[in-house]
């Protein structure tokens, strides 16, 4: 049995961070009811963020996809008393509800965690927003993008040519999601222990900067200030960098001394071992650019997948800089499990494909189930758990409250 089988969770996230959440805890067996609104539903299911337009106007978009299979939908409009009163029987239900509003949009709905506390004194109740519930910043809103460039961590990346760079994919986004599904997890053990419910406040600014720790602790400890590096890596040694090869460019991360000692003798350089200049860490770190010389020169007389094979095998951390198409076609991914797809897919009349969790059980761990829902595809199957039946479905249909 998994580990959340028989846990109810509403979700009223939307976008990325709340839903990857939810996600997760659906891949362990969670029953995930992603309430959405009349109509419209979750705006990312249309968000132009999804590049292709075919699977857009069906409300699918492919940047909804990826966090949204294993969940059912139900429409309900949560300004109208009805849709109020739906929402509290399912809370009261539920094991947990997580939602990603401004600060206070919950309070102003009379749905905020003191109230719903009252109803069900046992809920575990996660608020994911950009700033957290503390002032002065909590009642603005934010995206990935935003919180990347206030918690600093653009201006770690790039070089002094490029000034900041925006890291791809929306790291925060991601990681403000694992936060917050870590989070609900301790919550849940806590509630088996105590009985009690709880409030989990979760920032993605908290985030970001929990992200970058050493270098905030380093910078408080010295004052040295952290500076846009480039790929300089981040541990600074003299035996690591980013090499161009015959066909490509090869990571080397050779940070302890005797994964340095191992490179060497892989290129055939063991003889700067013994050279003044080399052969110790400090003295190292002072000849830095002419070690990495020696290194340039060498790689560039090999293809890069020879080179990776040739370090690995040296016990040296190396790869390839590959293309998101070459790394979905490696063994080591195919073979791991990791994607799962659904064939011709009825919604968008196409195979899907979306990822599971970065982690393995050895029985009964996550999986992937069951397509992203349309919108409200489940909302007379849920409402019908609840006590609604047909004429009931129809009339709250007819009003609009679903």
């Amino acid at each position: 049995m998994q580990a959340l089988h028989g846990t109810r969770i509403i979700d009223l996230s939307r976008v990325v961070a709340g839903p990857y959440c939810t996600y997760q805890l659906a891949l362990m067996g969670a029953d995930v009811i992603k309430v959405e609104e009349p109509g419209r539903g979750d705006p990312v299911r249309w968000s132009a963020a999804g590049s292709d337009k075919h699977y857009r106007s069906r409300g699918m978009a492919t940047n909804y996809l990826p966090q949204n299979a294993n969940k059912r939908s139900i429409t309900l409009d949560l300004r109208k008393a009805e849709g109020k009163a739906i929402f509290l029987k399912m809370v009261k239900d539920a094991d947990v509800v997580v939602e990603n509003f401004r600060a206070g949009v919950m309070d102003g709905l009379g749905l905020g965690y003191k109230a719903l506390l009252e109803i069900n004194p046992k809920l575990v109740f996660c608020s994911l927003t950009g700033y957290g519930q503390t002032p002065p910043k909590a009642h603005h809103t934010a995206y990935d993008g935003v919180i990347q460039a206030a918690s600093g961590l653009m201006s770690m990346t790039g070089t002094k040519e490029t000034g900041p760079l925006k890291v791809g994919p929306v790291i925060i986004d991601y990681a403000s999601g694992l936060a917050a599904a870590f989070a609900i997890g301790m919550a849940l053990l806590q509630r088996h222990q105590s009985g009690k419910g709880q409030y989990i406040d979760v920032s993605m600014l908290d985030t970001a900067l929990t992200f970058m720790s050493a270098l905030i602790v380093d910078y408080k400890c010295t004052g040295n200030l952290p500076v846009a590096r480039g790929n300089t890596p981040s541990s600074r040694s003299p035996s690591a960098g980013y090499y161009e090869t015959l066909d490509g460019t090869v990571a080397i991360s050779a940070n302890e001394e005797h994964q340095a000692q191992r490179l060497c003798r892989a290129l055939g350089l063991g003889h700067l071992l013994q050279d003044p200049r080399f052969a110790e860490i400090e003295e190292r770190l002072k000849h830095g650019p002419e070690l990495a010389a020696e290194f340039a020169r060498v790689m560039a007389t090999r293809k890069s997948l020879e080179w990776e094979e040739i370090l690995n095998e040296a016990g040296v951390p190396c790869a390839r800089i590959r293309t998101i198409p070459e790394i979905l076609e490696h063994p080591q991914v195919t073979g791991r499990g990791l994607m799962h797809t659904f064939p011709n897919m009825k919604s968008t009349d196409s195979d899907v494909t979306v990822l599971g969790a970065a982690f393995k059980f050895e029985h009964d761990g996550p999986q992937v189930k069951t397509p992203p829902p349309t919108v409200g595809e489940h909302t007379e199957a849920i409402l019908k758990e609840f006590g609604y039946d047909g004429d009931a479905v129809a009339r709250l249909r007819k009003s609009e409250v679903v």
